[in-house]
């Protein structure tokens, strides 16, 4: 589109340049401008996108969007001035890609713990019914089949446009999204059409940056009022009752879920084995029987959320009990390791007291013999987590196998320091092995007849965060190549 259409479109301040070149996409990272692209220079925490423009219009962008023009810029490229970069990259975007959220039936789901199983729940069921369906979040962007990888559970506003616009062509019908505070604080979701939003949980999390837990839920709630057919919400969560009572007070339309609350999705009678939970289902007055393959009361509340807005969007409530029955599990989310060393292996994603003691009350359920879990807390995050979440593993476990987990400047022998403190609290034992692969080895090589290992924390994220570097890391695979080395050792395998 030439960039005079573009203009009638957005608000902005003043144009300086050629009306007439031609504008094919936009971003916000200097690195990926290229001929036809509008480079967005937003001021960030750490930098400022002002300072990357002569970069970006190197690298081919066609012109700059920018709250002011630097001096030494001034003549090298086409400018929009606007009020906020940030603000006005979203319907920038939206236009730019051609609407493409028109063309697709969105679920925004957002919570501190449970967005990507619900995600992924929500794929399987369209799986089933031979749709073509989406993702995109913590795990990346899936477009049919094809798997990108990307920084934030939720990208920037450019890159959601351009997914989205990706999606449309290769005709996906739903996308399901995971929504983060940050990413409602940031504007990223503006000018996507949602149709409907699910809640989660909201747990002690990100007060690094919302400071307070009312900031926080004050940003999840903002996905409920852009919502388009309904929302659903998870009223066994004290933030979620609230919600769901503030929402109906303001005449928004929600469905609500729960297992220990009355709900108009209620699951009751459940019955857990290490294969899965089976449970009664009372959707608005009727009557089913449903059964889930991911363990636990947790797995149960992120099924009844995808099964709710799988309902309001019209498909039939058989054919979903059907399709969950089917679904075999989210890689990393309580993921089971096969082993031939008569224990039971999880790799979990649980990194937030809440998450952890969702886990460990799942184990509890059908563990038989020792229970120990391995994890270690984020550097330069919130730190008053650390002491609870050993609280919480030493009151659960044998054994508590405390290591690094994206320690970034900090010291991760002194973040497990930390963590102890709640572990010694509770009264349990620990170890302290601060290189990440060796605590996996570790727990793996001591394991005993009908031990319960859980592995929580990293599970599919594919990089450790160390000082400046990501530095690439896959728990997955080093915890099946302990499983086979230990396997070999104990002489059960060739």
């Amino acid at each position: 589109m030439k960039i005079k259409n573009l203009l009638e479109e957005i608000e902005y301040e003043s144009y300086v340049g050629d009306e007439n070149i031609n504008i094919t996409g936009i971003t916000n990272d200097s690195r990926k401008a290229k001929i036809g692209d509008i480079f967005v220079a937003i001021k960030g925490y750490t930098s400022d996108g002002h300072k990357f423009i002569e970069s970006a219009v190197k690298n081919g962008a066609s012109a700059v969007m920018c709250d002011h023009i630097p001096e030494d810029v001034k003549d090298i490229s086409n400018f929009i001035v606007v009020k906020s970069p940030r603000e006005t990259m979203a319907p920038a975007a939206h236009v730019i890609y051609g609407r493409p959220s028109e063309k697709i039936n969105i679920t925004g789901v957002t919570g501190t713990n449970g967005k990507t199983s619900t995600t992924y729940l929500l794929k399987g069921i369209y799986d089933h019914l031979g749709e073509k369906s989406g993702i995109i979040g913590t795990m990346g962007v899936l477009i049919d089949e094809d798997k990108i990888k990307i920084d934030n559970t939720t990208p920037e506003a450019a890159d959601i446009q351009n997914y989205l616009s990706r999606m449309a062509e290769k005709n996906v019908t739903h996308c399901f999204m995971e929504v983060s505070s940050h990413a409602l604080e940031l504007n990223r979701v503006d000018n996507v059409n949602i149709d409907v939003g699910i809640f989660t949980n909201l747990t002690r999390d990100h007060l690094d940056f919302h400071i307070t837990m009312e900031n926080y839920y004050l940003a999840k709630k903002k996905l409920f009022y852009i919502t388009k057919v309904n929302n659903i919400i998870n009223v066994d969560d004290p933030y979620g009752a609230r919600l769901y009572k503030e929402l109906k007070t303001d005449g928004v339309k929600a469905l609500s879920t729960g297992i220990e609350n009355d709900a108009d999705i209620k699951a009751s009678n459940l019955v857990t084995t290490m294969k899965g939970t089976s449970f009664d289902l009372n959707i608005l007055g009727v009557e089913k029987k449903v059964h889930v393959n991911t363990p636990g009361k947790f797995s149960v509340l992120n099924s009844l959320g995808a099964l709710g807005a799988a309902y309001c969007l019209g498909v039939d409530i058989d054919d979903i009990i059907l399709s969950l029955a089917e679904i075999k599990g989210v890689k990393g989310r309580f993921e089971i390791l096969e082993n031939q060393l008569d224990c039971t292996i999880i790799l979990d994603f649980a990194h937030t007291p809440d998450g952890l003691l969702k886990v460990m009350d799942t184990i509890v359920e059908f563990a038989e013999g020792r229970k120990i879990v391995m994890f270690g807390a984020g550097g330069e995050r919130d730190l008053s987590r650390r002491a609870p979440m050993g609280e919480i593993a030493g009151k659960y476990c044998d054994l508590s196998i405390l290591t690094s987990d994206n320690p970034r400047f900090e010291d991760p022998y002194d973040i497990c320091v930390e963590i102890s403190k709640g572990v010694e609290k509770a009264g349990g034992k620990y170890e302290i092995i601060v290189e990440r692969d060796k605590a996996i080895y570790y727990a793996i090589d001591n394991s005993k007849s009908k031990d319960v290992i859980l592995l929580a924390g990293k599970s599919t994220e594919p990089y450790q965060d160390m000082g400046t570097e990501k530095v690439p890391y896959d728990e997955g695979y080093i915890a099946k190549m302990a499983i086979i080395d230990v396997e070999k050792k104990r002489g059960l395998r060739n």
